[in-house]
Formats: structure tokens, sequence, C-alpha cells
């Protein structure tokens, strides 16, 4: 039968959510407000022109420095998740498996309410895995990398070689996988159970009732 965490997630964990969700939303308001000014990107000798990003979904008010600050809160929150992730075996819970992408389908086929039961897992189900996995493994470090290649600072631009096809287009598409990922998140985490999802991840634990 399948078994989910019930209990309150560890200290660390949700710490650290909280403050990156926080440097997140302002790094995505600030960003937009800097992406707005030259909402273009260059592809070799062609120019690709997108549309703006509305104004209310955007941070005006001393964008870059907001932008610089929160990315430093963003990186240093996700340093100390990662090494408190290594040294307690948290990340070995987060990770995908080969076990486990049998049972995506499953899963997935299950969330559609196309099948009764969820396959079998313990801890986090198959499809929390594979989107952790991507986002904390993959597209999180490659946001900072690509970020820190943008930075007006020339010993870091070399990063950016890696970026086939443009660094700001690179940088653009990873944080419209992470937008994706977090729309995707607050869904399930509401369609779950909101009260029961908040109550793990609060900040403080709830203190005892008195007898």
């Amino acid at each position: 039968m399948a078994t989910e965490k019930a209990q309150l997630h560890s200290t660390t964990t949700r710490m650290t959510h909280w403050i990156v969700a926080a440097s997140s939303a302002l790094l995505f308001g600030s960003g937009a407000a800097i992406y707005n000014r030259r909402p273009s990107f260059r592809l070799g000798h062609h120019l690709l022109a997108l549309p703006r990003i509305p104004f209310w979904m955007t941070l005006t008010a001393s964008p870059k420095f907001v932008h610089y600050a929160s990315a430093a809160i963003f990186v240093l929150c996700g340093l100390i998740y990662s090494a408190w992730g290594l040294r307690s075996g948290h990340f070995k819970d987060l990770m995908m498996t080969r076990a486990d992408a049998a049972k995506l389908l499953p899963m997935q086929l299950y969330y559609l309410r196309l099948r009764r039961e969820p396959p079998e897992f313990t801890g986090y189900n198959p499809l929390q895995k594979l989107a952790y996995s991507i986002v904390l493994f993959v597209v999180a470090p490659l946001i900072v990398l690509s970020g820190a290649a943008l930075l007006p600072i020339a010993m870091l631009h070399p990063i950016g070689a890696i970026f086939i096809g443009g660094v700001k287009l690179w940088h653009f598409g990873l944080i419209s996988l992470l937008c994706l990922f977090t729309i995707a998140h607050v869904g399930m985490v509401v369609s779950t159970g909101l009260a029961k999802n908040m109550s793990k991840m609060a900040w403080l634990p709830a203190l005892p009732k008195k007898a």
C-alpha cells in the first residue's frame, strides 16, 4: 500500500523552502522588469523579439539591486540545503531510480482518475521524484550558472560558453521551466489537501495544546 509522509518536514527543508520561495518571487518580479527593458534575444545574426511581461507581474523599484540581492539569498539557501541534503541522506529519498521509472505512468493515470489506486511507493511518489530530480539537480544549477554568466563581472563571462545559442535565452527558458514547475507544484498542493500539505511545511511547528 502506498504511504505518504505525514510528519512535519525537517527544519532545514521548511526554512529553506520558504526563503527560496520568497527570493524566487522577488527574482521573477525584478527579472521581469529587467527583461522588459530589452525583450529580445540574439540568435547568431538574427534577433528574436518576444512580447513584454505584463506590468503587474514586474517589480520596477531598483530591479537590478533586488535581483542580485535575491539571487545571493537564493544561492546561499541552495548551498545550505544541498550540504544538509548530502549529509543527511535526504537526496536519496528525492532522486529518481530505475524502480521509480516503471511507476511513472501508473502514478500519472492515478492523478488523472484513470486508475483507482496509486502504485506502491514509500515517501515521495515517482512523479515527485522525477520533478524534484530535474528541478533541483539540473534546472536550478543551470539557472545559477547562466545568471552568473550574465553578471557584469568579466571573470564570470567564460561560463557562457557552455550555453549554446546565447546565455540570456537559456536563462529565460530555464526560468520559464521553473515557473511551470511552480504552477504544477502549487496545483498539486491544493488538489491533494492544502491544509494537510501546508501543515507539513509550516514555518514553525504548532505548539502542543495545554491539557
